[in-house]
């Protein structure tokens, strides 16, 4: 999987749509970043991700805003990023605009009412 910065994983996201309008699809999930994935994440990666300093060794657990974890698939590509809480609106308003962008690949619902014969 790829780590990615929220700029290059929008584009990358948009490159996976383009794709994905022949065949495949594209599975995106979010997760908010606890202070145990924070940790494991700062290990792996010997630092610390973006907004995780806020949350790790924090004794107000009430106000503390968390990042984000963007995981995208696309056949067999994954991409990645973490979405700091100051970054999260930027990054949402970037996101809304991919998915109007690629929403013309949706199927119309076929909305014609069928009447079901019943047999006896």
């Amino acid at each position: 999987m790829k780590e990615l910065d929220p700029l290059a994983f929008t584009v990358e996201l948009g490159q996976f749509y383009e794709k994905s309008k022949t065949t495949g699809n594209v599975y995106v999930t979010m997760k908010r970043m606890t202070e145990k994935r924070l940790i494991r994440a700062s290990k792996n990666k010997k630092e610390m991700p973006k907004g995780g300093d806020a949350v790790v060794g924090n004794a107000d657990k009430d106000n503390v805003q968390y990042p984000c974890l963007v995981r995208a698939t696309f056949k067999k590509n994954k991409i990645s990023t973490i979405i700091a809480p100051y970054d999260f609106d930027k990054f949402q308003n970037a996101y809304g605009t991919i998915l109007r962008a690629y929403m013309d690949t949706l199927k119309k619902r076929d909305r014609s009412k069928k009447i079901k014969k019943v047999s006896k």
